[in-house]
């Protein structure tokens, strides 16, 4: 997963930075890796104010529509 993609309100997003991987507990396979969202409440306010982007990246505390 070199760039993880999520669905907020109806929309799939990439996000270009402002995450973290965090590995499985279990060590299997099929379990996919877990993303924390830096500031979640600032990208979905930036999703909903940027309708148009497509990719959103973290940069100095704030996440920018980018695409």
């Amino acid at each position: 997963m070199a760039l993880p993609t999520i669905a907020v309100r109806d929309r799939k997003v990439i996000l270009l930075s402002g995450f973290d991987k965090v590995p499985p507990e279990r060590k299997s396979v099929s379990v996919l890796e877990t993303l924390v969202i830096h500031d979640e409440a600032k990208l979905r306010t930036s999703i909903k104010n940027d309708n148009d982007a497509v990719a959103f990246g973290y940069v100095a505390g704030e996440w920018i529509g980018v695409a």
